[in-house]
């Protein structure tokens, strides 16, 4: 029996810790087998079955830092159903043929997750009570440096980008784009390094001051009015004159509180590489001006690309199945999106975002059913795969890898119960989708620009922030 695993969550926290063991992995689909030991694939909440067991824990969607159901739970129809009716899109289940598959979930990445969204919910909360609540910078580096610490110990785990469901609170959106800007802060460190030349290379490339950032970019929709957040809520209007003032509200709130460039970053995380975003610029005349490019902080770049993947997510299609994620990145790839985000930060997104995470169980363009075990940066949409018998036995052999990048004709068709052929994209040069290669090039080419202007700095030299 095929079942995509998804993350449990029950209101039964407390209860279910009698009967929890380990976590599970998000996104992944697997044929369960009740005689399997701890290891894990993705099942879809649409497919899950009383009798599995989860792998991996399972947070709640509007509470990140919650746990609802421990690694080990056993899912009952009841718990299946709160689970849905919590939005909760996946969760991971035992199964013992893809242990493998364990590489890409470090419980300490989990943990220190964890630890972030209860500090964003601690925040929030006492925002809630108190609109002048302290901002504890020194507290928020703290937890993202122990973040980025655990995902420099646990590389493979970065691939994972949860998706724990489709909740549209403040909270949950913060904890994620805090996560995924820090990963693609964590690819970008060179870009880092030449965008920010003022500032030492050391500092340059320390991406905590960028986490921070990311955790506090929408504190602002604290103070709008409630009906303002209602309304954004239900039509997504970016024009909403009330609803913008949310990046200078929050600007006002951290100004002095944390870095320079993080404050920067919260008031400009909206603006586009294309000059289209906001907020403008004042001239002394009285007129305005647009950021565009280069002049908009690439922290606020990177956060403007996590926030807008994240948003994107959290949508939902006519029948109110989610979005699955390589429509959300094909999306991002074309007009107008495409022209709002600096191309090396899209790169930088692929690299820590694959368009079928390993787990994910797929349908090939031949009707074959299997599970995604792998993944190509330099060509996403082909991932390598391992087919399986929906009836054959555990103790059968696993199929063997299927590599597309390999496999002329064939493709993913369908995943995440979507049919998806049609939003694959593929590179045209093999370097198009490439970090490294970009990253070369872009050193060269400022390196020739130097010699050719004759301006080497000298060793020693001040850089600029």
């Amino acid at each position: 029996m095929w079942v995509r695993c998804m993350p449990c969550a029950g209101g039964c926290e407390g209860a279910c810790r009698s009967r929890c063991g380990q976590g599970g992995v998000e996104g992944s689909f697997v044929r369960w087998s009740r005689r399997g030991s701890l290891k894990m694939l993705r099942v879809m909440i649409s497919s899950a079955e009383a009798g599995m067991k989860l792998a991996m824990p399972v947070f709640h969607p509007s509470s990140p830092g919650r746990v609802l159901l421990h690694a080990g739970f056993e899912l009952d129809a009841r718990t299946i159903s709160r689970l849905n009716e919590l939005s909760v899109r996946s969760v991971w289940v035992a199964y013992p043929k893809l242990s493998f598959l364990l590489k890409y979930a470090s419980p300490e990445v989990i943990r220190h997750r964890a630890a972030i969204a209860g500090q964003v919910q601690e925040l929030f909360d006492a925002l809630g009570r108190d609109a002048d609540a302290e901002l504890e910078y020194s507290r928020y580096a703290a937890a993202v440096s122990s973040l980025i610490e655990s995902l420099i110990n646990n590389p493979e785990s970065t691939i994972l980008i949860d998706e724990i469901g489709c909740d549209q609170s403040a909270l949950h959106h913060a904890c994620s784009v805090c996560f995924l800007t820090t990963l693609m802060g964590l690819k970008l460190a060179s870009y880092l390094e030449h965008q920010r030349s003022r500032v030492s290379a050391a500092s340059a490339r320390d991406v905590t001051p960028l986490g921070v950032a990311a955790m506090l970019h929408d504190i602002g929709m604290v103070r709008l009015p409630e009906e303002v957040r209602e309304r954004f809520a239900e039509t997504n209007d970016e024009s909403d004159p009330a609803w913008r003032e949310h990046v200078k509200i929050g600007f006002s709130m951290v100004h002095g509180k944390v870095p320079p460039a993080a404050s920067a970053a919260v008031l400009h995380h909206h603006q586009r590489y294309d000059g289209s975003g906001f907020p403008l610029r004042r001239r002394a005349d009285g007129g305005t001006d647009r950021f565009a490019g280069d002049q908009i902080h690439i922290y606020a770049r990177i956060i403007a690309a996590a926030d807008l993947f994240d948003r994107l997510s959290r949508r939902v299609d006519a029948k109110g199945n989610p979005v699955p994620r390589v429509r959300v990145l094909s999306a991002m790839r074309r007009d107008p999106i495409v022209r709002w985000i600096d191309p090396m930060v899209f790169k930088s997104l692929l690299a820590v975002c694959p368009p079928y995470a390993p787990g994910t169980q797929v349908t090939l363009s031949d009707g074959r059913e299997c599970v995604v075990v792998g993944w190509e940066p330099l060509d996403p949409c082909r991932p390598r795969v391992i087919e399986f018998d929906p009836q054959a036995s555990d103790d059968e052999p696993t199929g063997e890898v299927i590599d597309l990048t390999c496999t002329a004709g064939l493709c993913v068709a369908r995943a995440e119960g979507v049919d998806v052929g049609r939003d694959n994209f593929y590179p045209i040069q093999p370097a198009d989708f490439c970090l490294d290669t970009a990253s070369r090039m872009l050193h060269n080419a400022a390196e020739n620009h130097r010699l050719m202007a004759g301006a080497v700095s000298p060793p020693g030299a001040r850089r600029s922030a």
